[in-house]
């Protein structure tokens, strides 16, 4: 069945269901950019604390050294923990790990999804009520 010929009510379900693909890719995407700018700010922070180690140099140059491997390595820090939100966030939105059965099941083969609700959550107050 295409998604041309679903009710609005299947079509609407389907469109959001894409929509959520669409910005769990995106946020996965963005996790990989955080783990890039990771490693970059982690090497940096390493090269600093390499020249910081150079004998003989003047304290003025120590201390930048020191300041910029510290800064560079917070960096770092903030950037895996960034990392690790777009991860579990891409991971939470995604409909293909964490989605309901329809919405699986529509992202395959768009098809009607199934509506009916048990007779005891009808709009009815009286018919849900027990009897005594």
């Amino acid at each position: 069945m295409s998604a041309d010929n679903l009710t609005a009510t299947s079509r609407a379900f389907y469109e959001r269901t894409k929509s959520k693909a669409a910005a769990s890719f995106f946020l996965a995407a963005a996790s990989m950019l955080f783990l890039g700018f990771t490693s970059q700010s982690g090497g940096q922070s390493s090269a600093y604390g390499n020249l910081n180690e150079i004998s003989g140099l003047p304290s003025y140059l120590s201390d930048a050294y020191q300041s910029y491997q510290g800064g560079y390595g917070f960096g770092a820090f903030c950037f895996i923990l960034s990392f690790i939100l777009m991860v579990s966030s891409a991971f939470y939105i995604s409909p293909y790990v964490t989605g309901s059965n329809n919405e699986r099941l529509i992202l395959r083969t768009p098809q009607e999804i199934d509506t009916g609700y048990p007779a005891q959550y009808s709009n009815n107050p009286a018919a849900s009520a027990p009897t005594v």
